[in-house]
């Protein structure tokens, strides 16, 4: 059975379309329908969604009221935790994101949910809606890729981690490293990797980290974190 929690509260923002099919569902993730006056139940898992259904529709053409920003009810398609952001499944129900690549979040959790069909209140913002960096969890030593992402360094001892020189092509590359355990974890890149001058990042304690973009052939430190130093 559904249950529905507490209502949503402030002053949501709406927006009227026109339903694309019968049976829509209050709750559910909208997307883009044939035209811009007309949306549709998102089908597809991680879709492009944008809004959330405030009402059941019985026929095609009825008008509908989405919520495009503030808070709304939406249905959950798996367990969800408050705070956690959120994505569609297969049915336009939200479910939480999972950090992977490419990641289209529609809306953040206001309470939690313990099964498929529950109503949960959600937070909709065009603010949400972006991609999520993936994130890997590194627990041996080894070569971060370059890629785009979060990438976290954590053992019961030291890391020795390296770090390709970008190319070209790979210009505007942002890597976040952040050390999830204390130790002395290392980055190392070739010869002036870094900044032109540097090519070592050295960390010390837990949250210590460093953002790094790639710029013509060079990793550019765009913030260092707690005790991250370079060398």
């Amino acid at each position: 059975m559904n249950v529905e929690t507490t209502g949503v509260s402030g002053n949501p923002q709406r927006r009227s379309y026109i339903a694309a099919a019968a049976g829509m569902t209050r709750g559910l993730a909208l997307v883009q329908g044939a035209n811009d006056s007309t949306l549709a139940i998102a089908a597809a898992a991680n879709a492009p969604a944008f809004a959330i259904l405030e009402e059941t529709i019985v026929n095609a053409g009825d008008t509908i009221s989405a919520v495009y920003q503030g808070e709304a009810v939406a249905i959950i398609g798996a367990a969800v935790a408050a705070g956690q952001y959120l994505v569609t499944d297969a049915n336009g129900r939200l479910v939480p994101a999972t950090g992977a690549a490419n990641q289209n979040v529609v809306a953040r959790a206001v309470s939690s949910g313990s099964n498929a069909g529950d109503y949960i209140v959600v937070l909709v913002s065009p603010d949400i809606g972006v991609t999520l960096e993936p994130v890997t969890h590194y627990t041996v030593a080894g070569a971060i890729p370059v890629s785009t992402g979060v990438a976290g360094i954590g053992s019961a001892g030291v890391l020795a981690m390296t770090l390709a020189q970008p190319t070209a092509a790979q210009d505007g590359t942002k890597i976040f490293v952040t050390a999830e355990t204390a130790f002395a974890h290392t980055v190392t890149t070739p010869a002036n990797g870094i900044n032109g001058t540097k090519h070592i990042v050295t960390f010390a304690a837990r949250g210590d980290g460093v953002v790094l973009q790639a710029l013509n052939l060079v990793w550019n430190v765009r913030s260092l974190v707690g005790t991250a130093a370079l060398s």
